[in-house]
């Protein structure tokens, strides 16, 4: 009984720790993912502005004072 128990016990560390482990890279993966979507939606303003701007008319013909 007492490799039995001590069998268990190193299992169910073993099994702590991946899952300890497998949290964390879960965690990193979210924010990758978090930074990835923020980012795109950053382009998707930029290039929207840019579009609507081209599309009223505001593209280059308006001439800068400098």
């Amino acid at each position: 009984m007492t490799v039995l128990a001590i069998f268990l016990l190193v299992i169910g560390t073993l099994l702590v720790l991946m899952g300890a482990l497998l949290a964390l890279i879960g965690t990193f993966l979210i924010t990758i993912g978090m930074a990835l979507i923020l980012m795109g939606a950053a382009l998707i303003a930029v290039g929207t502005f840019l579009l609507i701007r081209k599309l009223l008319g505001r593209g280059r013909t308006r001439s800068h004072s400098w």
